[in-house]
């Protein structure tokens, strides 16, 4: 700047010489000094410019920077992070840096987001100029304004009108499938849990349940058959009587019962009284004899019954025993 001016102040020596005497030479120095400071600092001065009037709050707009200087002269833009308040920079795309006769031009444009809810709202940033290393000046940009589009209508009516009459919307129960979700899983783990230290027991107990409600179910059954039985219908019932407990037994010793004579039956079973409780029925079955003992022969029919599901429950139970201490 010394050198130009310089040279510019040597051009006009002469002139001064020619056309005006001391004071004049004086004065006119003073006129091109003051048109050179002016026409640098506002060659010097960056141009920030919204590239949008009007913004919405999280809405990203942009915001142009420029400057034209002297080719010897380094310019730091402003920081992203502190000099651009009350907006935040999302993006920035640098430009490079043009040099024709009129100067060296920097320019920037800035991605903004705001999220302030003033009407208009102002930014102003400022650039260094480094001449030297040890000579910085700092000048700011020229100040340009946006505005806030608003979306809510933040005014109310003059008059508020309360509904006299409303009617009641019915709303369909929906199910928390997520909240469903987590108890079934929940009970899930909880089962697996005491599963896995109660299982032994629970399956215990599960099939022991199972053998009560067999034999319950043959008891009442048996003796809705044989307490009323007769002479003209012990055939009929003593029969039905005997396949019922042929087919229980079969099931609970897991044995084929129904398959096997009279004599096979009393020799796989350990009651010296069933042989001829058998052959009494068979009888009463086949040979239309009914007697007292025909009764009695029933009975130890349900007796036997009864022995092996008693027998059966207990085996469970020291199996389970057995399987806990191993």
């Amino acid at each position: 700047m010394k050198l130009k001016f310089a040279g510019l102040n040597a051009s006009i020596k002469p002139a001064g010489r020619f056309l005006f005497g001391q004071p004049a030479r004086r004065g006119l120095g003073g006129i091109l000094l003051f048109c050179a400071c002016f026409t640098l600092t506002r060659a010097q001065s960056p141009n920030g410019v919204f590239l949008t009037d009007t913004v919405e709050i999280g809405k990203p707009f942009r915001y142009s920077l420029s400057i034209r200087h002297r080719p010897n002269i380094d310019v730091l833009f402003p920081d992203t992070a502190r000099h651009f308040a009350p907006f935040l920079v999302r993006d920035m795309t640098i430009f490079s840096t043009e040099t024709s006769t009129r100067g060296s031009l920097d320019s920037a444009v800035y991605t903004l987001i705001t999220f302030e809810t003033r009407p208009v709202q102002t930014l102003e940033v400022p650039v260094w100029l480094l001449r030297t290393p040890t000579d910085c000046t700092l000048v700011r940009s020229s100040a340009d304004t946006v505005r806030l589009r608003e979306r809510i209508q933040t005014q109310r009516p003059d008059t508020l009108r309360l509904a006299t009459h409303t009617k009641v919307v019915v709303l369909k129960q929906q199910m928390n499938y997520p909240l469903l979700m987590i108890i079934l899983m929940g009970l899930c783990a909880l089962a697996g849990v005491l599963f896995l230290f109660f299982g032994g027991n629970i399956r215990t107990r599960i099939r022991r349940y199972q053998l009560y409600r067999q034999y319950m179910s043959f008891q009442r059954s048996f003796d809705r058959l044989t307490r009323n039985i007769g002479p003209e219908t012990a055939p009929k019932d003593a029969g039905r009587a005997v396949v019922l407990w042929r087919k229980y037994m079969e099931r609970i010793e897991s044995k084929p019962f129904t398959s096997l004579t009279t004599r096979e039956i009393a020799e796989l079973v350990q009651d010296n009284r069933l042989a001829d409780a058998l052959k009494e029925i068979d009888g009463a079955i086949y040979g239309g004899v009914y007697s007292d003992h025909t009764q009695q022969s029933l009975r130890i029919l349900s007796e036997v019954a009864d022995s092996a599901y008693r027998r059966n429950s207990v085996h469970l139970v020291e199996a389970h025993q057995e399987a806990t201490f191993d």
